[in-house]
C-alpha cells in the first residue's frame, strides 16, 4: 500500500503486498493508497503512482469490441504531432498500447513505457458521479496533466 499522505502531504510510502485478494490487476490506486502485486514490476509502480499524480487508463477498445483502427492523426495526438513523425500505417490502437498508461486485458501483452506530452484520444472512463462509462475522447495520459503532489486529487 502506497499512503500518500503524511503531517508535510508531501510523501510517498510504497508498499508491495503478497496478493491483492485474488485479483489478476498488476496494482491497485485507491485515494488513500497503492498496493503493487507481489511479482510486479517497474511498469506497475509507474503506472500506480502516474495514477496517484492524476492521470487515467486508456484502452485501445471499449469493451464492447470497438477498437480505434483509424490511422494516427494530428487531432488524435495533438500535443505529440511532429509533423509526420509516425510512420503513416500506425493505427491509434497501436499508438496506445506503447504507453504506460494504456491499461491491459491480457496480461501477456507487452507493456508500454511511453509518456506522452499531452492528451491521446482514445477509450477512457470519465467519472459521473459515482457512475465510470468508458467514452472516447482526449484521455489525461500525459505530462501536461500531472499533477505534481501525489495523491492530492
Amino acid at each position: 500500500m502506497m499512503d500518500s499522505t503524511n503531517s508535510m502531504g508531501n510523501a510517498v510510502e510504497l508498499y508491495f503486498v503478497r496478493t491483492l485478494n485474488g485479483r489478476a490487476d498488476a496494482g491497485l490506486r485507491h485515494p488513500k493508497g497503492i498496493a503493487i502485486a507481489s511479482g510486479e514490476g517497474s511498469w506497475a509502480i509507474a503506472h500506480e503512482v502516474l495514477h496517484d499524480c492524476g492521470l487515467e487508463d486508456i484502452y485501445i477498445a471499449d469493451g464492447q469490441g470497438n477498437p480505434l483502427l483509424e490511422l494516427v492523426a494530428e487531432q488524435s495526438i495533438p500535443a505529440d504531432w511532429g509533423g509526420g513523425y509516425y510512420n503513416p500505417w500506425v493505427l491509434q490502437h497501436g499508438l496506445i498500447k506503447r504507453l504506460v498508461m494504456c491499461s491491459r486485458l491480457d496480461p501477456q501483452e507487452t507493456r508500454g513505457s511511453d509518456l506522452p506530452s499531452g492528451n491521446i484520444r482514445g477509450w477512457h472512463h470519465e467519472w459521473l458521479g459515482g457512475e465510470a462509462p468508458t467514452i472516447l475522447g482526449p484521455a489525461k495520459v500525459g505530462q501536461s496533466s500531472i499533477i505534481r503532489t501525489p495523491g492530492s486529487h
